[in-house]
């Protein structure tokens, strides 16, 4: 799979993402934040399960690789419950403006974790997005409602999930570079589905969706944001920087807030027009060079192997 195509896969994919937050938003009208993921988790494991069982890809798995599957569930888990939590309490453009957290801690954990260079052009393209970042919230954090009880709680939680779904990525980066993306996308959903039945039962209530408005949240979430966009996540691991990556999320910024304020009538103003302009440039930068990157590389793999042939035929 090409970068080319593994970019525009992804871009594609972070539209439908971004449209998750106002989806969520109409789902938590008629159903409590913990049911809503518990169904969307359940349905993306059953379908996911039916695929193996059709595809039947190889199941492999060492202990190591085991134990990294539990760690993503339960990062998942606990991102999901907070994510959607926070999105209760705030609003479903906040959201996806505060989602440029998940990406500017996975490109720097991934420098840690996986040794990832930070390339110049992707510190240029991350200074960018910080400036981004800054002019939506009009240099203000206030604009977040962080001072304003209910709304700002709702915010700091959606931060938090955000935290633990960057470390995802950076859990389940050395498994996707040798494992099927099906079988470690349904083992991770496995793990989660599990994790939250728990509470579920605890609570004597699993809130089955019964209204069209849920259903049709469930069935979103669920089959394009889980098993198509978390599938195709971990397969691109294989063909790309995790850091790289994460600099797409950046989209979601930009045009959640559009399909909010379509949508929920949520207001949008100057700084998301701005802000937004600044995260795309910045993603951009990063994006740009690495392809550059990558092509000069190619073309330096294939002078060696011409330059290399007379002597082989020889």
């Amino acid at each position: 799979m090409s970068n080319a195509v593994c970019i525009s896969l992804l871009a594609a994919m972070n539209l439908f993402w971004a449209g998750s937050y106002t989806v969520v938003k109409i789902g938590l009208d008629s159903m409590d934040p913990l049911a809503l993921i518990f169904w969307r988790l359940i349905l993306a494991f059953a379908v996911l399960a039916c695929w193996i069982a059709v595809r039947r890809p190889s199941m492999s798995m060492d202990l190591r690789d085991g134990f990294r599957i539990i760690g993503a569930g339960l990062l998942l888990a606990v991102s999901n419950i907070l994510w959607v939590s926070g999105i209760d309490l705030s609003y479903a453009s906040d959201a996806s403006l505060l989602y440029v957290f998940e990406p500017i801690w996975g490109i720097i954990l991934a420098s840690i974790f996986l040794r990832e260079k930070l390339s110049l052009s992707a510190l240029a393209g991350l200074a960018i997005v910080v400036a981004g970042l800054l002019r939506l919230s009009d240099f203000d954090l206030a604009k977040f409602g962080w001072s304003s009880g209910r709304v700002g709680v709702g915010n700091a939680l959606i931060v938090a999930g955000l935290l633990a779904e960057s470390l995802f990525s950076i859990v389940l980066k050395p498994i996707a570079e040798r494992r099927s993306a099906s079988v470690v996308t349904a083992g991770v959903m496995l793990v989660t589905v599990l994790v939250l039945s728990v509470p579920m039962a605890a609570r004597g209530n699993f809130g089955v969706p019964m209204g069209v408005d849920s259903i049709l949240s469930i069935l979103y979430l669920s089959l394009i944001c889980t098993v198509a966009g978390y599938t195709l996540w971990v397969a691109i691991m294989k063909h790309m920087p995790v850091g790289v990556m994460f600099f797409t999320i950046f989209i979601q910024a930009i045009s959640g807030p559009f399909i909010a304020a379509l949508v929920l009538g949520e207001p949008l103003d100057n700084r998301v027009i701005v802000g937004g302009a600044l995260l795309i440039a910045g993603m951009s930068v990063a994006v740009g060079g690495h392809i550059l990157r990558e092509k000069r590389r190619q073309t330096a793999i294939r002078e060696e192997e011409l330059a290399a042939a007379p002597f082989a035929n020889a």
